[in-house]
């Protein structure tokens, strides 16, 4: 599972804060679709903790080297903390 925070570095102008955001969004998809992705989404606030992550992958550090390709970790918008988590085996959310 990964925590995502408001980075340090969020003073980008609107034009350049999209292309980040849209660069962000294409790195989420790129994920889900290898299958390292399972769940992504937003918390509904602007509050230091912004999203969550929950991942397929082998271990922390694999998880580790795909947030970090992330353009909004990259620009400083984004923060990460990795939780290892487990649940049952083949269970996805419904």
């Amino acid at each position: 599972m990964v925590l995502l925070r408001k980075g340090p570095i969020r003073n980008q102008d609107t034009a350049l804060a999209a292309k980040i955001q849209q660069a962000h969004m294409d790195n989420i998809n790129k994920m889900a679709t290898a299958g390292k992705l399972l769940v992504a989404g937003p918390f509904e606030n602007d509050e230091e903790l912004r999203g969550i992550l929950i991942m397929d992958c082998k271990d922390s550090l694999e998880v580790v080297s795909l947030v970090n390709k992330d353009a909004a970790v990259i620009a400083g918008r984004l923060v990460f903390e990795v939780k290892p988590w487990w649940t049952v085996k083949n269970c996805i959310f419904k």
